[in-house]
């Protein structure tokens, strides 16, 4: 029965690839300890794990008011798209999680507005997706 749970993981991980690799979707954390996903990276809230089952890489958002549940910001099949949008999440979206509850909607808007305009701060995005409370963070700020 294990063996089952975890094929059908298996294929909803490959599946979600193909779909949108970029989808923000709620995870449950416990997903995460274990089961052949490495804790590559970890910056703030923001960790990447490196799934061997599926050969993906995933990007979670740790939230301290849901410790069960985590915001999977993406879950890309190259190494080299992890390593390169890893660093720009945990840069760019730290005055958002640090300032606002980020729920799956709210963090979608934002990821898919700093996939279109990487060269963008986070103040930018701030005022393009009107989250000028943002704008009083130190990183902001500074």
């Amino acid at each position: 029965m294990q063996f089952l749970g975890r094929l059908l993981d298996t294929v909803s991980s490959v599946s979600t690839l193909f779909i949108n690799p970029y989808r923000v979707k709620e995870v449950q954390l416990s997903d995460y300890g274990g089961g052949g996903k490495v804790r590559l990276k970890e910056e703030g809230r923001m960790v990447l794990y490196k799934n061997t089952q599926c050969q993906s890489w995933d990007c979670v958002l740790l939230s301290p008011e849901t410790p069960t549940v985590a915001l999977r910001l993406f879950q890309v099949g190259s190494e080299e798209d992890a390593m390169n949008w890893f660093p720009q999440y945990a840069l760019k979206l730290r005055p958002f999680y640090e300032i606002l509850p980020l729920k799956a909607d709210t963090a979608q808007t934002i990821v898919d507005c700093l996939r279109s305009h990487p060269d963008w701060s986070s103040a930018h995005i701030a005022v393009e997706k009107g989250m000028r409370e943002c704008l009083k963070h130190n990183y902001v700020q500074r």
